[in-house]
């Protein structure tokens, strides 16, 4: 365990000195109580940023429009947040320093940087740290890890323990919803784990098990909209909901004002994706099922030959479902056909596996300390390659490059490609554009070029210790 350290202290960096900058299916806007039956579903605030902006408990600038929602390949900027004090310090791409943070959040349990913002979690605290502005605003949450949304790589979410408060992060605009303060609702149990967004990540639903309904909450709007039943899939116009009953499930669509626009009835539904006028079901049993988002007519479109069907995640694109199924996995398009099947391969166990703009990561499962790992390109449902990788892994912006650990270095998996790097150091990241790695070797980070390792002139990114992130300016 670390010494204890001051609050100025940064682990002893000789280039990162010690000084640093401070900143501080009936319409219904209200909870439905009354809905007790279709599924069973398992405020202190210190501002440290001036002028920080609080209304209706959204905290941030202007939002912005993103219609694919995953962070950018291109980067100028290398973030690295210190597990022990919490700082934050801000690089440019030659590992000059530039900017630096203190968020005074201790014993750091996960951290992520999408665009201009950075969210710092510790057990009791997590900051929203705005890296242009150089400020932050600290909330007091009892949280262990960042979650983002089905659909969305641009929002990150931060739970409270038991899911009954939630900081709902756009990291495209920095805004925040912190939802005890934009919709205190009693006995709310929210299931951000299983939450659904657009691609922009500007409306969030997620299911609040505790009241027996879907809450929206959206970045544009002044209030939350409530919905009854599960919460399957949304849009920037329309929300899906669904109340499986037995084998039986009745499908709602709603505007974002709780308006109902049509209902229909299929088998028990376990994921959906939203289409130009209808929206695909795939039921429990793989059928899919192509129903009407303005009349509610359902007609079977096809079967998949994957089993009992577990879940499904949309892609940031937005246009594809990968489905989950106890056999295998598949990916649906917006019209319900089928883009490619994949017997035997579920979507690999990584936070970052969907949430690519081009490629998914299916694995065979194996339990073993190696997994053969597929990379597919989710347009057309084609493996672009597949090899056997152990951990750590971590991926591109794109999901089309992995990096996996070695014995003596490292992997590098791409497009018809696959290449090992012997190279001293642990692997502990990859820039969004899979042409860096960043190395751990001897108490010290290292980023240096992928396709060489530490032969070739590698940047010192200061102590280990640090989490490191990239991002532009």
């Amino acid at each position: 365990m670390p010494p204890p350290t001051s609050l100025f202290d940064d682990g002893g960096d000789a280039r990162h000195g010690d000084e640093f900058d401070s900143g501080e299916s009936e319409k219904s806007t209200r909870p439905n109580y009354w809905i007790r039956r279709g599924i069973v579903i398992g405020g202190v605030v210190a501002a440290f940023a001036a002028g920080a902006i609080v209304i209706a408990g959204m905290i941030g600038s202007d939002s912005t429009d993103t219609s694919i929602g995953t962070i950018s390949s291109d980067w100028n900027r290398i973030v690295l947040i210190d597990e022990r004090t919490g700082r934050v310090i801000v690089d440019d791409e030659s590992g000059e320093e530039v900017a630096r943070v203190d968020t005074r959040t201790r014993s750091i349990v996960d951290a992520g940087v999408v665009d201009s913002t950075a969210v710092v979690v510790s057990a009791t605290a997590t900051n929203i740290v705005d890296l242009d502005a150089e400020t932050t605003t600290e909330f007091t949450v009892d949280a262990d890890t960042i979650t983002y949304p089905s659909g969305s790589g641009l929002t990150m979410i931060v739970a409270s323990a038991g899911g009954s408060r939630g900081l709902v992060v756009s990291g495209s605009s920095g805004a925040v919803i912190d939802t005890d303060e934009f919709a205190p609702i009693a006995g709310a149990r929210y299931q951000w784990n299983d939450a659904r967004s657009d691609p922009s990540g500007l409306d969030v639903l997620v299911t609040d098990s505790g009241n027996f309904q879907s809450v929206l909450f959206s970045f544009d709007r002044e209030e939350p909209s409530y919905f009854p039943g599960l919460a399957l899939a949304v849009d920037a116009s329309t929300v899906v909901t669904a109340q499986n009953v037995g084998t039986k499930a009745t499908v709602n669509v709603f505007d974002h004002d709780g308006e109902p626009i049509s209902s229909g009835s299929t088998s028990s539904v376990r994921a959906a994706l939203i289409g130009d006028g209808n929206v695909q079901l795939v039921t429990v049993d793989g059928q899919i099922v192509t129903m009407s988002t303005s009349s509610g007519d359902t007609k079977s479109t096809g079967q998949l030959a994957i089993g009992s069907i577990d879940f499904g995640v949309v892609t940031t694109s937005g246009d594809r479902l990968v489905v989950s199924g106890a056999d295998g996995s598949a990916i649906v398009d917006t019209s319900g056909a089928v883009v490619g099947t994949f017997p035997g391969q579920e979507l690999l166990a990584a936070p970052w596996a969907a949430r690519g703009s081009t490629c998914v990561a299916l694995s065979d499962g194996a339990t073993s300390s190696t997994e053969q790992v597929s990379i597919v390109a989710f347009d057309d449902g084609s493996i672009v390659n597949e090899a056997d990788m152990a951990t750590p892994r971590y991926s591109s912006a794109d999901g089309c490059t992995i990096v996996s650990s070695t014995a003596k270095g490292y992997q590098v998996t791409a497009v018809e490609s696959v290449a090992t790097v012997n190279s001293t150091g642990d692997l502990v990241g990859l820039s969004p554009d899979g042409a860096q790695v960043v190395l751990e070797l001897d108490g010290r980070l290292a980023l240096a070029a992928t396709s060489a390792g530490l032969d070739d002139e590698p940047i010192d990114l200061g102590p280990t210790g640090r989490r490191v992130e990239f991002t532009r300016q």
